[in-house]
């Protein structure tokens, strides 16, 4: 009855994580660049397993495994802004953090007082140079496809690009931001930029809605199986009354 316990309280935990992810992938499906996040799961019995192979296993509760980010491109939104870049491809654009390189598939751009191009979390994006910086009084800005930054004709810079073997190895350190490890070494990326045009997020909102009425009604299920479970040791445990 304990190990009933176990497995019905790691349902509730497993369910309640899995409806923490899914509302923030619909809190942020209209934000740019967005990745939505989805959870591993394995049993106890699988952790055990690789914690400990001579362990004795006597439950398969369910547990998080991990959160894991989805990196398949959304839909690109023509805006005509000079300043909304998206990239056609695997890559990212380059931010300077304030502990090192940033990466983000955002490319909702302004300029701040002194002309330096910069990200919605205010941060400069990186040419590959350095930060990008616009002259006062242009009147014109283009981006080419290869990420040539032009102010006026007269070409700036061009942006930083980077690629990663594999993405999932990055840490979210913020909404569409995400951190290399030291061990993860950052690739010049072959992708193209489109001006004028933002990459959605690749939330499909219908289908996280079906999650989550799928992870309440497994919730539900847990909790009335340790209802259940606390009734029963309530009945066997407590002085029978003549």
């Amino acid at each position: 009855m304990i190990q009933g316990f176990y497995s019905a309280a790691s349902a509730l935990d497993v369910a309640s994580r899995n409806h923490e992810i899914v509302a923030q992938n619909l809190a942020h499906a209209n934000m740019p660049g967005y990745r939505r996040r989805t959870i591993a799961f394995e049993s106890f019995d699988q952790a055990l397993s690789a914690a400990y192979p001579n362990a004795t296993r006597t439950t398969t509760s369910p547990q998080v495994s991990r959160v894991r980010t989805v990196f398949e491109p959304g839909s690109y939104q023509a805006t005509d802004g000079p300043l909304d870049l998206a990239i056609q491809g695997d890559g990212f654009f380059v931010l300077q953090g304030p502990k090192g390189p940033l990466y983000t598939r955002n490319g909702v751009f302004t300029l701040n007082g002194e002309g330096e191009m910069r990200s919605m979390d205010g941060l400069p994006v990186l040419g590959t140079g350095g930060p990008i910086q616009i002259p006062p009084g242009t009147l014109q800005i283009t981006v080419r496809e290869d990420g040539s930054v032009l102010a006026d004709r007269a070409q700036l810079g061009q942006l930083q690009l980077a690629s990663f073997a594999d993405p999932n190895l990055l840490v979210p350190v913020g909404t569409t931001l995400f951190e290399a490890p030291a061990s993860v070494a950052a690739q010049p990326s072959t992708a193209t930029v489109q001006q004028g045009f933002r990459e959605s997020s690749n939330v499909q909102v219908v289908d996280e809605m079906v999650q989550m009425i799928a992870g309440m009604r497994h919730y539900e299920a847990a909790e009335r199986a340790l209802r259940s479970l606390s009734d029963a040791i309530a009945l066997n445990t407590n002085p029978q009354t003549t």
